[in-house]
């Protein structure tokens, strides 16, 4: 047997050696992304400025934003910003976009969390339960309700849920969300039903 410190070097050498295969599938991706969204019809200085904008006030926003420079010059401008962590500002809002995205990694991977949380404790005792009776109408019913569950369109589970626990019992929220410094009695009604609705899919991969 080799030692500990034999086995970790291939296992060291595979692992750099796939990080370094996704540095170009990476900059491939980077390079469509950024050809797309030049060849996307419209103008993001007329977005910005408006119905009302004069053709002065769309010059400036465009030497405002870089677009007059040549494409190679704007992706290795916009590369580079990346890599320092500047996602630039939303055309919409006006904000930063790293900002915006940070608002919205909270409620991300809590209710991912919490999907996965219903999956397990849903999917595992009947797993358990089709494989202990594995050939019998139970297992048979388990694996149509799976099928049924993995086929029916997410939004239409997202309705019927809403439909029943939110207009009609009147138990959780229709829509919104509260964060955790809220408190649990606002917090949690709000991730039930989102994190139930999705589970489904999990709970019939499982």
């Amino acid at each position: 047997m080799g030692c500990p410190d034999e086995r970790k070097a291939p296992m060291l050498a595979y692992i750099l050696k796939r990080l370094l295969a996704t540095i170009p599938v990476m900059a491939t991706v980077a390079v469509i992304v950024f050809m797309l969204l030049h060849l996307t019809p419209g103008d993001p200085a007329a977005l910005i400025g408006g119905d009302l904008a004069t053709p002065e006030d769309l010059r400036r926003i465009r030497e405002q934003l870089g677009l007059e420079r040549p494409i190679a010059e704007q992706f290795l401008g916009w590369l580079w910003q990346v890599l320092q962590g500047d996602l630039g500002t939303s055309l919409f809002n006006q904000m930063p976009v790293a900002q915006l995205i940070g608002q919205r990694i909270e409620p991300t991977l809590i209710i991912g969390l919490t999907i996965m949380t219903f999956a397990v404790i849903v999917a595992l005792p009947l797993g358990v339960i089709a494989a202990w009776k594995a050939g019998s109408w139970i297992d048979q019913l388990i694996m149509t309700l799976a099928v049924i569950a993995f086929s029916m369109p997410i939004f239409l589970i997202g309705y019927l849920l809403i439909f029943k626990f939110s207009v009609e019992l009147k138990w959780f929220p229709v829509r919104g969300y509260q964060p955790m410094s809220a408190g649990p009695a606002k917090f949690f009604p709000h991730i039930v039903l989102p994190s139930l609705t999705v589970s489904f899919i999990y709970i019939a991969l499982l």
